[in-house]
């Protein structure tokens, strides 16, 4: 009896003969792995799709920044008004700009990359189609677009014997941190059990990769934001190279084995007239510690050069 599989959100399906873990791969018998990989498929991005989500952003900073359209913008670009840091300098008051970027991409210019279960995790959230990009991003939500994945592919019979456990189920309880084991070579299985799935070395490998694409995913688009700013600074500043500090914070950034590596190297290709050194802020619990740090990082600079 023909049975059907759904590509991704925007295609039609198809009609395959046989069971999910037929090695055959043909346009009527294609194979579990390839059912995955096209799952996955929309969660990896080429250069000019971030490229181009580099430019909108470029957008939308440039309408949170003017009077007449900073309103509807969703990157709101406000002005904090910075008079010293923690470690007594900066006798010299500088204008700060909260960017507020989590809300890009509210406006739909984020929909053509979002997937199936971007907007299920946007759904079951406490403030639906708000966020977006943060929820394509953040810490707080990369372990529920996972768990989103894996109970699709459960329910198509490519993971877990078909069976979803009850754990597995509720919302939330995928942590990211998750993902950072997983990633670090953790035993998979052992954090498997933890959520009530009994699991094969064929199955946890598929979670591993799936773990790996979404937090890719998520380093690359969060590092193509980045490019948008540092390049907006250069081209204030009317340079044809600059050199910046950047400081930064959060578990993910901290603690992920592979997620700063991707953004760095994303800011580096996507914009390479800047010159970017990541600074980690070891208060990552602090409000605006990265913002502190890289500016009393520059003033450092600057105070050792007037030495």
């Amino acid at each position: 009896m023909a049975r059907y599989g759904i590509l991704n959100p925007r295609s039609q399906p198809i009609e395959w003969q046989g069971g999910p873990d037929d090695g055959l791969q043909t346009p009527n018998c294609p194979s579990r792995s390839w059912f995955i990989q096209q799952t996955l498929a929309e969660f990896r991005l080429g250069k000019a799709q971030l490229l181009e989500v580099k430019k909108r952003m470029r957008v939308e900073i440039e309408r949170g920044l003017k009077k007449e359209t900073h309103q509807e913008a969703t990157v709101k670009m406000l002005p904090t008004y910075v008079r010293s840091t923690p470690d007594g300098t900066g006798n010299e008051g500088r204008m700060c700009v909260n960017m507020e970027w989590g809300a890009f991409g509210d406006n739909g210019c984020l929909d053509d990359i979002r997937t199936q279960y971007d907007q299920a995790v946007d759904e079951n959230s406490l403030n639906e189609g708000k966020q977006r990009y943060e929820k394509m991003c953040s810490g707080m939500y990369l372990g529920e677009i996972v768990r989103q994945i894996l109970i699709d592919l459960t329910k198509r019979g490519f993971l877990f014997r078909g069976q979803i456990s009850e754990t597995l189920k509720t919302r939330g309880i995928f942590e990211t941190k998750f993902l950072s084991q997983i990633e670090s070579d953790s035993p998979v299985r052992a954090i498997l059990q933890q959520l009530g799935l009994d699991s094969t070395c064929d199955d946890s490998i598929i979670v591993k990769e799936v773990c790996g694409t979404v937090s890719r995913r998520a380093a690359q688009i969060c590092g193509a934001g980045m490019a948008a700013v540092v390049d907006k600074i250069r081209e204030n500043r009317r340079l044809d190279h600059l050199d910046v500090t950047v400081g930064v914070d959060g578990t993910l950034y901290k603690l992920h084995p592979h997620f700063s590596r991707i953004f760095q190297q994303t800011v580096k290709e996507l914009s390479p007239k800047c010159d970017v050194n990541f600074l980690l802020s070891e208060d990552g619990s602090g409000k605006g510690a990265a913002l502190i740090t890289a500016v009393g990082c520059r003033q450092r600079e600057q105070e050792a050069q007037q030495h």
